[in-house]
């Protein structure tokens, strides 16, 4: 053994007289190893009988440990080369960037300030026109009374789902009804899924930088998270590698528009995708986070348009582009899952609010759906312009991103000597809140990402927002 192989096994103390077997004593002192980094990502194991007579133990024992290790996704065997530790496990994150916050938190001091919101989900609620929101509620009641208050059925309320089949049939997306299964947001759709598909130490592989919100929900039901680094040229090639070695259960992806990066996959890409999951036996959940508000739409085709062997699971966020507080959502169902999915989705909340599903059934049975995102385009892409342009005067070479068309918000690289969390920090500090870009990332974040969302901030403040952030550069 070299002295390389040698450190893996340097510190490492088996207890014979435990009641823990010493394979799973071994096991615990390796994953520590790969978890904290001593153990890098590609980094090749020692061979079993070389570890094994350094540590004084059975080669059975060692074979049991690497066993486990590649069960649950922390280590690969390659054929005739040996053991290596696995690249790109969620496990394998650095502690201070595990607990990058999920959104920047105010504490009592800051109750009184007004911040400039450059970090939220939510659409800014001036672009919501609540006369016509009165005008659909009215309507509801005046209609169905109190049955507008009934609990709906778990899979959501028919007459929507009806309307989102017709909806969904001119993006060219052909479902019946009862595969639509309405949910409180995307999120829970996600959960819904995850909790349905996946079991304790399943591969879960997603794009990296991804929503972490997804892989949240993945790694709480024991998902095992790897990231295909998503740079354009790049993905399928590591995807196709990663399948090599590694079954996976699922793979989630944004191919249009993906949050946080804005890239879109080519329809080549996404074909490719599809025959890889046919071939390899696993499921697809496309979210289709960024499209909705796209400026044509129409070149943004999903991938469930073309799904032959119905295992792309279709997740759409409503809450994103309508009324954000209404929590609604929802998903196209692959008919063997419908329900599980169902199942799921009763125990975790029964239904989803039923005058909120009325609502916008309401919205898209009388044409104010199309209104409603046609006017927020118009006035997303003036604003996303404008914002392109005040970040190029303010900053130079100093901030760059990819122009994107249809994005409600900028992936920006900073060009910086300070970090992506230290000008967060200086940020807030001048009352402007923005997202450390580290926390989308599943491994190797740059530390020099962050994500600038126009999606909540008033018109006026965006100026003022930007013209506080180039302060920082300027000092």
């Amino acid at each position: 053994m070299n002295a390389d192989q040698l450190s893996a096994a340097n510190n490492i103390r088996l207890n014979r007289q435990a009641k823990e077997p010493l394979y799973a004593q071994l096991y615990d002192a390796l994953r520590s190893r790969i978890v904290n980094g001593q153990l890098a990502p590609d980094r090749r194991l020692p061979a079993v009988r070389v570890l094994a007579k350094a540590l004084g133990i059975n080669p059975g024992t060692v074979v049991s440990a690497y066993r486990e290790l590649e069960k649950n996704g922390y280590i690969i065997s390659r054929r005739g080369s040996g053991s290596f530790v696995q690249e790109g496990m969620a496990d394998s994150l650095a502690t201070d960037q595990a607990q990058i916050p999920y959104l920047p938190r105010l504490d009592a001091t800051d109750a009184n300030q007004h911040f400039i919101d450059f970090a939220s989900y939510s659409l800014n609620p001036d672009r919501f026109s609540t006369s016509t929101f009165k005008q659909a509620v009215n309507h509801i009641l005046d209609r169905d009374g109190g049955h507008a208050f009934v609990i709906e059925d778990e899979m959501g309320y028919y007459p929507l789902r009806e309307s989102l089949a017709a909806e969904l049939a001119q993006r060219w997306i052909k479902t019946k009804p009862q595969n639509i299964q309405i949910t409180s947001g995307s999120q829970q759709a996600i959960d819904i899924c995850a909790r349905a598909l996946i079991r304790q130490g399943d591969c879960v592989m997603v794009q990296n930088p991804t929503y972490p919100g997804a892989v949240d929900a993945f790694k709480a039901c024991g998902a095992k998270v790897i990231g295909l680094n998503f740079n354009h040229g790049t993905l399928i090639d590591e995807l196709e590698k990663m399948l090599k070695i590694i079954q996976p259960k699922i793979l989630y992806l944004m191919p249009n528009l993906q949050n946080p990066t804005t890239n879109s996959l080519s329809r080549l890409e996404k074909a490719r995708i599809i025959g890889l999951a046919h071939r390899h036996d696993f499921w697809i959940i496309e979210d289709d986070y960024g499209s909705g508000l796209a400026y044509d739409s129409n070149t943004l085709h999903t991938m469930k348009e073309h799904d032959p062997d119905d295992r792309i699971i279709y997740v759409r966020s409503l809450s994103q582009i309508f009324a954000s507080g209404m929590r609604l959502g929802y998903l196209v169902s692959p008919t063997r899952l419908i329900e599980s999915f169902a199942g799921v989705k009763r125990i975790a909340d029964i239904s989803t609010s039923g005058l909120s599903q009325r609502i916008f059934d309401y919205y898209l049975r009388n044409r104010l759906w199309r209104k409603h995102l046609t006017g927020l385009k118009l006035a997303y892409h003036q604003q996303y312009q404008a914002a392109g342009k005040l970040l190029a005067e303010s900053f130079g070479d100093r901030l760059s991103w990819q122009p994107a068309d249809g994005a409600v918000w900028f992936w920006l690289q900073l060009n910086l000597s300070m970090t992506a969390a230290e000008f967060c920090t200086a940020a807030q500090n001048l009352g402007v809140l923005i997202e450390n870009g580290d926390r989308y990332y599943i491994h190797a974040a740059p530390h020099n990402r962050i994500r600038l969302s126009l999606a909540p901030v008033k018109e006026a403040d965006i100026a003022v927002g930007i013209k506080r952030l180039a302060e920082l550069v300027s000092q």
